[in-house]
């Protein structure tokens, strides 16, 4: 009876933590790369400046648009106090042509008037009171027609404001640069891949994982690491994250481990050997794998004869293959496969 460690070999590079590509959102010319790669930038700062002549036309415009829609739409802009003063012209014909026609009612009552000139003050004064209304109607719809177009200005001046920003390609939080993929004068299109950041005091192993192994990993497992710029130094490390896509071009599954601690002047992208700890028994009955079938049999010799039986196995580690069921100690195995 003997210890038994079984491990999943998984190849893998350094990663930074919350590694991820910031990519160009309009199309144009570098300008300006105000930073360095291995530079700590901070959130809104700005790793590249496009040429934004043409947006920076279309934003000035639309700020000229919204303070004339703003002026327009002003109480004393010219428009409104033209209705005003429209407005207070038929109010005072209004005034008059009530006075007269109530004098007329008087007079028609009392038999000076006739009835047809009675008639006339009332239609005078209908005709007032009608355009009154019409023009105070005309006010409150030019009024929220300008105000409309001060809205539509406003969404116009913010949306050009806004495109304006995206040709400065900014930092979304506190990283560090580790790629910068565009240089002073190259063409970038909308949806190009333009710098590579991260978190240096996050740095993990990024693990691939073969498809028969996947189902052996679990987080929190330990993990082993040996560095390709480090060989012979091994770093534990312990399963953090375990992605559920299949990456069709490594054919692998991703597996993310955590250093319990970073080990010294450790680069992003380094290359590394890792053997993730799947299973351990103190004591296990252990085989020769070289002795067990690939459909799990083994030939044995049991009671001074040959046989041929089915092992149940448990842990399979490089050389050795743990027997749960199927031998005992007594058992001698005969045949290699």
């Amino acid at each position: 009876m003997s210890p038994v460690t079984e491990a999943v070999f998984a190849p893998g590079h350094i990663e930074a933590g919350n590694q991820f590509t910031l990519t160009a959102v309009n199309d144009g010319y570098v300008q300006e790369v105000p930073v360095q790669e291995g530079d700590t930038v901070t959130s809104g700062q700005v790793i590249y400046r496009q040429d934004n002549t043409t947006a920076a036309i279309q934003q000035q415009s639309a700020a000229e648009n919204l303070d004339i829609a703003r002026k327009n739409a002003a109480d004393n802009s010219a428009v409104l106090q033209q209705l005003q003063e429209q407005l207070n012209t038929a109010k005072q014909q209004l005034a008059n042509d009530k006075t007269q026609r109530d004098r007329m009612e008087r007079l028609f009552n009392s038999g000076s008037v006739a009835r047809v000139d009675y008639e006339k003050a009332s239609l005078a004064y209908t005709g007032s009171v009608n355009a009154v209304a019409a023009l105070e109607q005309n006010m409150a719809a030019t009024k929220l027609s300008l105000q409309q177009a001060v809205i539509n200005s406003r969404s116009q001046q913010q949306v050009a404001a806004a495109n304006a920003g995206y040709f400065s390609v900014k930092s979304p939080g506190n990283y560090t640069v580790y790629t910068l993929l565009k240089k002073k004068g190259d063409y970038v299109r909308k949806g190009d891949a333009m710098a590579t950041l991260g978190q240096a005091n996050g740095m993990l192993a990024s693990l691939s994982i073969d498809e028969g192994s996947i189902n052996k990993i679990s987080l929190g497992q330990t993990v082993l690491v040996e560095l390709n710029t480090r060989k012979g130094a091994t770093y534990t490390a312990k399963v953090r994250k375990i992605y559920p896509v299949f990456d069709e071009k490594s054919q692998a599954y991703t597996v993310e481990a955590a250093f319990d601690t970073l080990p010294p002047q450790l680069l992003n992208g380094t290359l590394l050997q890792a053997n993730i700890i799947v299973g351990h028994k103190d004591k296990a009955l252990l085989v020769p794998a070289a002795c067990v079938s690939p459909d799990g049999k083994a030939v044995i010799v049991r009671d001074g004869r040959e046989d041929t039986v089915q092992l149940q196995t448990g842990i399979v580690a490089n050389d050795w293959v743990e027997v749960v069921k199927g031998v005992s100690l007594e058992d001698k195995l005969l045949k290699a496969f």
